[in-house]
């Protein structure tokens, strides 16, 4: 009985360290973009003398911010769009149609979730096809990589679907796309609304991909105006720290208001057939 009523205590504890683990470094960031430039450099979570949000105007002129966050909200909305639709039309090919070939390209699909980003090749790709340094090469190469999870969840889901609504809607005579787009896209709802938020998130942080994809400043998205800003102002922290959080911001948002989506989504694409 001692076990059982210490052990949710020794939960918590942890639980407690945890978040403070978690907590800690994130509250230091958005204390220091408030600080002036000589409190900012002690780094700490002590409450700033006077609020300075003067800092959040300088760093969305001088980082130029509005037009990395156009961008970002070009590249991301495009990439994320694709993906639900592509995602969800291929689930509903694959597993409405079990035949060998398809249980291959599914298993081709699960392969993705692990297969590394190689950048030379996508790149001499991209300028064979002449839209390297464009929006779409960006696009179509986040839609490439994050297609594969997407289809895997839109399976799963799929399997909750009943065969007999498509025998009904043939029957009534809607057929192919038709078929998808007026009768099982929208029972795809709720892990459609996972899949974007999920893409969204992983899509907007992206550091990495954009690096090597895009070759001008002009095209920058927000996380890239983070390294360049590091580089202009890498002793005025407090800026630094304020431009980290104008680009978190939006995923924060987004991540607190569709949570519930989140869990609700992933728990429903774990149905197994």
């Amino acid at each position: 009985m001692r076990t059982q009523r210490n052990y949710p205590i020794f939960n918590e504890i942890i639980l407690w360290i945890g978040s403070i683990v978690v907590i800690y470094p994130l509250l230091m960031v958005v204390l220091t973009s408030l600080k002036s430039l000589p409190e900012s450099a002690q780094l700490s979570i002590s409450i700033p003398s006077t609020f300075h949000f003067e800092n959040y105007r300088t760093v969305f002129i001088d980082g130029k911010m509005f037009r990395a966050l156009l961008n970002s909200l070009i590249i991301t909305g495009f990439a994320v769009l694709l993906i639900v639709i592509l995602s969800a039309l291929l689930s509903f090919i694959i597993m409405r149609n079990r035949s060998k070939l398809n249980r291959w390209i599914f298993k081709l699909f699960t392969l993705g979730l692990i297969a590394p980003f190689a950048a030379l090749p996508t790149i001499k790709t991209l300028q064979l096809l002449q839209i390297y340094g464009t929006y779409a090469s960006v696009i179509l190469v986040f839609t490439a990589l994050f297609m594969s999870f997407a289809t895997i969840l839109f399976s799963g889901y799929m399997l909750s679907v009943p065969r007999e609504l498509d025998e009904a809607a043939i029957v009534d005579g809607c057929t192919g796309l038709s078929l998808f787009y007026k009768v099982i896209f929208p029972l795809l709802r709720p892990i459609s609304i996972t899949i974007s938020i999920l893409n969204f998130m992983w899509v907007w942080n992206e550091f990495y991909y954009p690096l090597f994809l895009v070759n001008k400043s002009s095209m920058w998205t927000l996380p890239l105006t983070v390294f360049n800003f590091f580089g202009l102002y890498s002793r005025s922290w407090n800026l630094v720290a304020a431009n980290m959080v104008l680009v978190s911001l939006p995923v924060v948002i987004a991540y607190l208001f569709a949570q519930k989506y989140i869990v609700s989504g992933m728990t429903a694409g774990a149905v197994k057939g």
